[in-house]
């Protein structure tokens, strides 16, 4: 793994929100990641924390997922547009299937014992297309 990706990882990792961003606040931000990193401003926060919620229902309309799943496909989702974000402005956006794959291997890896059919449920096609989503969004805040 490259220096890059690895901070960045750190970085989306260190966040210690324990509900989606676009209900957590942080200080004098009302929808936060809740991570140290300077380029990210209190606007970028919000409106990322924003769409990562306000579009995940748009591209699993048609899932039929248990809330435990959504969750975890949610969770997804923001550590991939924060990433995304993060690893752009490091100059690292080279890196973003490793980002979506090694964000995607972290979440089975943490939470399929808990979570029914996490593989299976992470790699669907609806969900990769809010994946793949995410990671646009992140990038495209630069």
């Amino acid at each position: 793994m490259n220096e890059i990706l690895r901070k960045t990882l750190q970085l989306v990792y260190s966040s210690k929100r324990q509900m989606p961003a676009h209900f957590t606040s942080n200080g004098d931000r009302t929808q936060s990641f809740c991570i140290d990193f300077e380029p990210l401003t209190k606007e970028i926060d919000a409106s990322m924390a924003a769409e990562a919620w306000g579009s995940i229902n748009l591209f699993l309309k048609n899932e039929s997922l248990a809330q435990y799943q959504f969750s975890a496909v949610m969770m997804c989702g923001e550590d991939m547009m924060l990433g995304a974000f993060i690893l752009t402005k490091l100059n690292g956006s080279s890196s973003m299937d490793k980002l979506k794959k090694n964000i995607i291997e972290d979440t089975v890896e943490c939470m399929a014992k808990d979570i029914k059919d996490l593989e299976k449920v992470l790699s669907k096609k609806q969900v990769n297309k809010y994946f793949d989503y995410c990671l646009e969004y992140g990038r495209d805040k630069n």
